[in-house]
């Protein structure tokens, strides 16, 4: 019987399938190299504060380029729970930018917002637009993340790390598309409108059913 998960814990299987996938999309349409990226406990603790704020990490580039490669940095900063809904603001200060020691930016915050605009840029295929297959990185790419509180409560407080890795894997999930165009076949890029009203199954699923049993 496998052991049980962690909460926020992804099974070791799909972990892999998500860095297999990232693999196979640098082949592709990344020129983007990914250095060793770390949250510090240290910076956890300061950014986190009292109220146990959420942490959000922005993705940005670094100024220059290595073997023709974009290199990839990023960078956290604290966000609190704005009223009671689900909708968190982000502190503007501090910021620290996670290299395998983490840097305080916070005096340099022109160079942040600089390197996450050239971020997007190259996320929306700005950067390189004679590469026809830049443009479709903002189907994967996401500006940042805003994370849990649990998985690093779970790696610094429970397990007493004192740094946890930052890595990124891609999930691939097969989408349904609903046409009102009907053919046997059709090119990737056909004309015309295509929808996707779907919830995919799982996590939208009727667990009574005996359809789904």
């Amino acid at each position: 019987m496998a052991s049980s998960l962690k909460r926020d814990q992804i099974p070791p299987k799909q972990a892999e399938y998500w860095r297999r996938n990232f693999a196979e999309e640098q082949k592709s349409i990344l020129n983007l190299k990914v250095p060793q990226i770390l949250l510090q406990k240290d910076t956890y603790k300061k950014l986190a504060g009292e109220n146990e704020n959420r942490l959000r990490i922005y993705l940005g580039l670094e100024t220059e380029t290595e073997k023709g490669n974009y290199v990839l940095c990023a960078y956290a900063v604290s966000a609190f729970l704005l009223g009671s809904g689900d909708v968190y603001v982000n502190y503007e200060t501090p910021v620290y930018k996670l290299n395998v020691k983490n840097e305080n930016y916070s005096d340099r915050s022109k160079l942040v917002i600089e390197s996450i605009r050239n971020y997007r840029k190259w996320r929306l295929g700005e950067l390189d637009s004679e590469n026809s297959s830049a443009e479709f990185r903002k189907f994967i790419f996401p500006n940042g993340y805003l994370l849990t509180k649990y998985e690093l409560h779970e790696i610094f407080n429970v397990q007493g790390k004192l740094d946890a890795q930052i890595e990124f894997g891609v999930s691939k999930t097969m989408n349904l598309m609903i046409s009102p165009d009907v053919k046997e076949s059709k090119a990737f890029d056909e004309e015309g409108d295509v929808f996707d009203f779907t919830g995919p199954c799982p996590p939208f699923c009727d667990e009574g059913s005996i359809y789904n049993s």
